[in-house]
């Protein structure tokens, strides 16, 4: 899903507020063979690119499909996008920020809740113990106070997330205008 850009940041029930991560967006999708395919939303193969990452998912050795970003970081834990368009030689730590589980073991999840989605992929995360696979924490409900702390840090905006099972999802943006 493409998110929408909103001007101002705001508080509302039932959304989910998230970091919007500076680099590439990437689906994983993991199969129990420990095979995987990781990729644009338009399918550009990131596997070639981005092997420590292709190996840290091959490690999940169960059908998963994941969406997330690949980001680079620098000592300090800070994304730098242009680490990742110039890979000429290799700059930064790579790590697979993960935010949502489409589906796990044959099931398919996207239509259960989406805190529902985000607690399983925490533990899926958690189970590989692997400093390239990150959970995309949120906060619930308080866009104001995450988009203060965001402004805060170097962080290219925030991702405010909704949805109940079976009904439309809502992704809007809010950039902060750094690069």
């Amino acid at each position: 899903m493409v998110a929408r850009l909103v001007r101002e940041p705001f508080d509302r029930v039932g959304w989910l507020f998230e970091l919007k991560w500076d680099g590439f967006r990437a689906i994983a999708e993991t199969d129990a063979h420990g095979q995987v395919a990781l990729y644009s939303r338009n399918h550009n193969h990131f596997k070639k690119r981005f092997p420590v990452i292709a190996e840290v998912l091959a490690e999940l050795k169960r059908p998963a499909i994941l969406d997330g970003a690949i980001v680079a970081l620098d000592a300090r834990g800070f994304p730098h996008f242009e680490w990742l368009v110039n890979r000429g030689k290799q700059k930064g730590t790579l790590v697979y920020y993960v935010f949502d589980l489409l589906s796990l073991d044959g099931t398919d999840w996207r239509w259960r809740p989406l805190i529902e989605r985000k607690k399983r992929l925490s533990r899926l995360v958690d189970s590989l113990r692997s400093p390239c696979l990150m959970y995309v924490d949120q906060f619930e409900d308080k866009g104001r106070s995450m988009f203060g702390w965001v402004l805060g840090m170097t962080w290219r905006g925030w991702l405010p997330r909704t949805e109940t099972a079976g009904t439309r999802k809502v992704w809007v943006k809010m950039g902060i205008g750094r690069r």
